[in-house]
């Protein structure tokens, strides 16, 4: 089935998903969803709605709504916000969806493809905002694993924040699964790690990261090739092309774009490294955004673009300066608005003015000593846009600073610097520190200890005591913690960070598994006793008894029975057989009456049958099961005899 479900997208406009979305425009397409402009119902609200097939939706459904249950929980001015997700039936069909906020000013990708590049100060400034996005979203467990310029948007406020983390590594494990059926577009960003088919985790967004720079400022993508396989192999084992001309910015890249996942920087690294470099550079000019009402997103999905030639002429928009200052350890972007030249009638106007200004100037300079000053007000806990909206009529320069806070909500103000009730002149810096929530904690080692010790570990630690499951174990003590696990993060250890108040499952030792007895019957001795140690059983021998069923040394009954079940170490009780147990049948012709028959074939273990003739002296002929028996002949304990006497 196509990746459409046999619906055109152009038909599935102005339908409304589930309830809440109702879909207007088609951004872009891919083999695994279609993105929508949509507009929620619910404030009115333009949101950007992926809508992913029917077959994506079937297989990866589950795994796809748990990423976009934890991407709505994150709260950080560089990551996209997850407004909504569910599973609902579009035309009939059963779709997973993730509605996403949108942001207006475009992605990357629109600015790379009208061949606006960047400056290495431009780029370093992008680099750190989408690592502390990707650091953000690490910590908590949730990866990219398809970052791709388009991935990177940016709002009005020319920041760049990092869209579908989380939703995007589940479709990503799936296509890198057969690395023959990657398509080109997927390949030009990703790892070493990801074209060996080796398992690969968030460091793989990190060296999409720098390859995504890279290209930003030389308008070519390192390594990419005309065929996915020469592209995939060309970066196995590779040193990271850098230029002299990146500046401060090549000694990050060649880090961050190591071969060798252990040699290279996580997000927090990089992002720390790209902060150290900025003072080498100027600073940057004001971002070359493309407005998302002029290119709605990126519409190139899986379909391959032409690769852009670092010579390409960038738009015809003015250039701003700039110079890149840090303030309190982050890069700040601080700078002038693009100018149109000046025509000549403009030039006596402006020779009018600066007439104009000689005359006004003290007052202009009165007006500038004397600028009016206002109280900080108090902004702790108030969400930072609010905070932002309170403050605006200041006309203060507001600089935002991340910290943790155990008291005070994810997005919320913690602090300002300068204090509230301080006074503060107009145009002057104001720091917001702006709450990340608690700061994360290290899980502790749980294994081996029992759930009482367990239990306080975590709660000194800051989280929480999940489920408790049950296990068998052949090697850990009842009682005992076998193995932990936090359930949205399968792949954390011991000492990796998690956000406090986490909870951990723990599976807890039940002692080894109850051995399942076999049958033993007709085995022998050595035999079964192999079978039993194997099971860590122990083999208990009764007296042998006879048995016309199974050869002598066989087994011929157990304790306790086949399919029954004892605890490791218990013991199995067993009779080997004797044979069958056998009597010679009696001389009769010794017996002088019929009496003295009957007890010579008792005494002999057989049982007297039926009597015939006359009973008059010795017995003529003695018969079991019709068959005529001489004296010495063996017979099976308990043999029914027949007697015949003459006449």
């Amino acid at each position: 089935m196509s990746v459409f479900e046999n619906h055109d997208p152009e038909s599935l406009i102005d339908t409304l998903v589930d309830g809440r979305f109702r879909l207007r425009t088609e951004i872009s397409r891919s083999g695994s969803s279609t993105v929508f402009v949509a507009e929620d119902q619910r404030d009115g609200s333009d949101v950007a709605v992926r809508l992913f097939s029917a077959d994506v939706s079937g297989r990866r459904g589950e795994a796809l709504l748990d990423q976009a249950r934890a991407a709505a929980e994150m709260s950080h001015p560089n990551v996209v916000r997850t407004t909504g997700f569910g599973r609902t039936t579009v035309a009939g069909v059963s779709r997973v969806y993730v509605a996403q906020e949108r942001l207006t000013g475009g992605t990357l990708q629109d600015m790379l493809d009208r061949g606006r590049l960047l400056t290495p100060s431009q780029a370093l400034a992008v680099g750190v905002d989408v690592c502390r996005a990707l650091d953000y979203a690490h910590k908590r467990g949730l990866t990219h694993f398809d970052l791709r310029p388009s991935a990177i948007v940016f709002g009005d406020d020319r920041r760049a924040r990092v869209a579908d983390l989380g939703v995007a590594s589940v479709v990503s494990e799936d296509a890198w699964a057969d690395t023959t059926t990657v398509s080109l577009e997927r390949a030009r960003y990703c790892a070493p790690e990801q074209a060996t088919g080796e398992p690969f985790d968030e460091k793989a967004d990190v060296y999409a990261l720098a390859l995504i720079l890279s290209e930003a400022v030389s308008g070519s993508v390192p390594f990419l090739a005309d065929s996915v396989v020469t592209t995939l192999g060309a970066r196995v084992d590779k040193l990271f092309p850098v230029s002299a001309d990146l500046g401060g910015l090549a000694s990050v890249l060649e880090k961050a774009g190591r071969s060798d996942p252990l040699e290279r920087s996580g997000a927090s690294d990089m992002g720390r490294a790209l902060v150290q470099a900025a003072p080498s550079l100027p600073r940057p000019a004001a971002l070359p955004i493309v407005s998302a009402s002029i290119f709605d997103g990126d519409r190139t999905g899986d379909i391959p673009r032409p690769i852009p030639s670092a010579s390409t002429p960038s738009a015809s928009i003015p250039a701003a300066t700039g110079t890149m200052e840090i303030i309190d350890g982050e890069p700040n972007v601080i700078v002038e608005q693009p100018t149109a030249d000046v025509p000549l009638i403009g030039r006596w106007i402006v020779a009018a003015v600066a007439v104009l200004a000689v005359v006004v100037g003290g007052f202009v300079l009165f007006k500038f000593i004397q600028k009016d000053s206002h109280e900080i007000p108090m902004l702790t806990g108030i969400d930072v846009g609010e905070a932002t909206n309170l403050v605006t009529e200041f006309d203060w320069t507001i600089v935002e600073v991340e910290e943790a806070s155990e008291d005070v909500p994810a997005g919320a103000v913690v602090r300002t610097d300068p204090e509230a009730g301080r006074s503060l002149q107009s145009g002057k810096t104001i720091t917001f520190f702006v709450s990340t929530g608690p700061p994360p904690v290290p899980l502790p080692e749980l294994n081996n200890l029992d759930v009482a010790a367990a239990t306080t570990a975590l709660t000194e630690a800051g989280l929480v005591l999940g489920a408790q499951t049950p296990e068998f174990s052949e090697d850990i003590a009842t009682g005992l913690v076998i193995r932990w696990v936090v359930s949205l993060q399968p792949n954390l250890v011991a000492g990796q960070e998690v956000v406090k108040g986490t909870a951990v499952d723990v599976f807890v030792s039940q002692g080894p598994a109850p051995r399942v007895i076999p049958d033993l019957r007709g085995m022998t001795i050595e035999n079964a006793t192999i079978a039993l140690n194997d099971l860590q059983l122990i083999i208990n021998r009764a007296d042998d008894e006879f048995s016309n069923e199974v050869p002598v040394g066989g087994v011929t009954t157990q304790l306790p029975a086949a399919g029954e079940s004892l605890p490791k170490g218990s013991s199995v009780t067993v009779a080997i057989s004797k044979g069958p147990d056998v009597v010679p049948m009696p001389n009769l012709a010794t017996s002088t009456n019929l009496d003295a028959v009957k007890q010579t074939l008792t005494n002999a273990g057989l049982t007297v049958g039926t009597v015939t003739g006359r009973v008059r002296g010795a017995p003529i002929a003695a018969t079991v099961g019709g068959q005529v028996v001489a004296p010495g002949q063996l017979l099976p304990r308990g043999s029914v005899v027949d007697i015949v006497y003459y006449g």
